[in-house]
């Protein structure tokens, strides 16, 4: 039996209870007019009081002096533990200090990430109603210096015409579509067919635009590209200095792509098809420094396969050679930032989050660089300079022990220095962390990575669940989860022999 409760939205916020671990029904919502939202909500089991973990805000705030009907089958007790705040919630939850999670519910891919008026804005792949994957909206956050992130409202949701999967954002510098040139230009895919309210619709390119600095998002009436094959998806848009025009990627079907032209962003031309050894879904495409002079241009796909190559502005010439920037497969689905002058890319962490309302969290942006490797380049990851510029040195020996037992719950990064070849056992709260030179082999509890032979130097980094290693100065990048409950409180690490050892905290 449908149930419906009707309410004057005279708040800014609805606020569904979120029962994690149950079966989800279909909640729509409607206007006397029209169905505004429909999403799949974990919905409990009927008792007073109606039992759940936390709050989803949703922003009613358009609708506001109107009557709103909530409607979902035979959930009433779900109907009357809905609340309504002015007040965004915040759950409680022991989260990493500079990786950015949400306050609750499932992240996937970074979107949107662009660098205006001296904000960093990340938008994301967001299922603010559970944390598994599903009614995939863009969450939005927002930070000064790449460390410090700030949840705002959610921008985008699924509608008639799909879900909101994954896409870019650019600043309209060259004011075109009617728009003023400090609009903020949004192209994601419209992914039909992926809900009940979007059967037989298709995945099509779409356009959105800001007016106020990123915090709302105007979405535009038509495709900008029509749907091509399969689940074409995942625009990547960026501008060609050199042929005076936008290019865009897109991944088509299996591991086919294509690239773009456009010289006024809504008007594009296909202008080559490319297939990639192994690559799949989210693509990037960016001329990237080589670090003793020249750049090449690099092709990225979700699992961090990179292609070295050149690129006119119209096709992309590849060496044929896929390499692999990441020695574990955590990070995911990397995108790199608009408006600034590194090439800053963000990745996707996969982790589980035991234990948290959470699922998910963003890695630590770095700054990608390629560098001379004997006959080959390669691509150096380190982190960005505000992150270097926020550290604190606050223990430093040349031994063969170090404990060490911070006061507050911060950030970390161990710098392991060895005149001949680093090998150690680490334990944090529980955690095992071991490398043997020897095989070159980094295990993590029961994850294993090969991260270099004869490495000379290492960088752990761990904050709450996250812990990213480098070694090489960046040229070996790989991230490990912890097991839940890691606050840092009690550190060890032995190693076979002397080591140069720096703790610094980042709070």
């Amino acid at each position: 039996m449908r149930r419906m409760k009707s309410f004057i939205a005279d708040k800014k916020y609805l606020l569904f209870p979120i029962a994690m671990d149950a079966p989800c029904k279909t909640v729509a919502i409607w206007t006397k007019n029209e169905k505004i939202y429909e999403f799949d909500v974990p919905i409990g089991e009927s008792g007073s009081p109606y039992r759940f973990q936390y709050y989803a805000p949703l922003n009613i705030e358009s609708w506001r002096g109107q009557e709103i009907f909530i409607e979902v089958e035979d959930a009433w007790d779900f109907l009357e533990a809905i609340g309504f705040s002015d007040d965004n919630v915040h759950t409680e939850q022991h989260k990493p200090q500079i990786h950015f999670s949400p306050e609750a519910g499932w992240i996937n891919d970074p979107n949107g990430l662009v660098y205006a008026d001296g904000i960093y804005h990340l938008y994301f792949q967001y299922n603010p109603f559970q944390n598994q994957w599903g009614n995939l909206c863009w969450g939005h956050a927002v930070s000064e210096d790449l460390l410090h992130w700030k949840q705002l409202d959610t921008v985008m949701f699924p509608e008639k015409d799909g879900s909101i999967f994954s896409g870019c954002g650019i600043v309209n510098e060259r004011g075109l579509l009617k728009l003023p040139d400090s609009a903020l230009l949004f192209f994601y895919t419209m992914a039909g067919g992926k809900t009940k309210w979007s059967e037989g619709k298709k995945f099509t390119q779409r356009l959105a635009y800001s007016l106020d600095g990123g915090k709302t998002l105007q979405k535009t009436a038509e495709p900008v590209i029509d749907h091509i094959a399969d689940e074409n998806r995942d625009p990547k848009v960026y501008w060609h200095e050199n042929s005076q025009a936008y290019y865009m990627v897109l991944f088509l079907e299996g591991h086919r792509f294509g690239i773009f032209r456009s010289e006024n962003l809504q008007d594009w031309e296909c202008t080559q098809t490319l297939e990639l050894d192994e690559a799949w879904e989210c693509p990037d495409l960016r001329e990237i420094p080589v670090e003793d002079g020249g750049s090449r241009w690099v092709f990225w796909s979700a699992d961090g396969f990179y292609f070295l190559g050149e690129f006119d502005g119209y096709r992309f010439i590849t060496d044929g050679i896929r390499r692999e920037a990441y020695q574990t497969t955590i990070p995911y689905a990397a995108q790199t930032f608009y408006g600034v002058k590194d090439v800053i890319s963000v990745s996707w962490l996969r982790t589980q989050n035991n234990g948290q309302y959470y699922r998910g969290v963003m890695a630590l942006p770095r700054k990608m660089t390629l560098v001379r490797s004997g006959e080959d380049i390669r691509l150096r990851m380190m982190p960005v300079e505000n992150f270097l510029n926020a550290r604190k040195l606050v223990y430093e020996d040349n031994t063969c022990e170090l404990k060490y037992k911070p006061k507050d719950t911060v950030a970390i990064q161990i710098q392991l220095l060895g005149a001949g070849k680093i090998s150690y056992v680490a334990e944090i709260n529980g955690n095992n962390i071991c490398f043997d030179w020897e095989a070159g082999s980094l295990t993590v509890n029961e994850q294993q990575a090969f991260m270099g032979n004869n490495i000379h130097e290492m960088s752990i980094l761990i904050d709450a669940e996250i812990c990213e290693v480098t070694t090489e100065n960046g040229l070996y990048y790989g991230v490990f989860e912890l097991n839940p409950g890691c606050d840092l409180r009690d550190w060890s690490i032995r190693s076979r022999e002397m080591l140069n050892m720096k703790v610094m905290e980042i709070s």
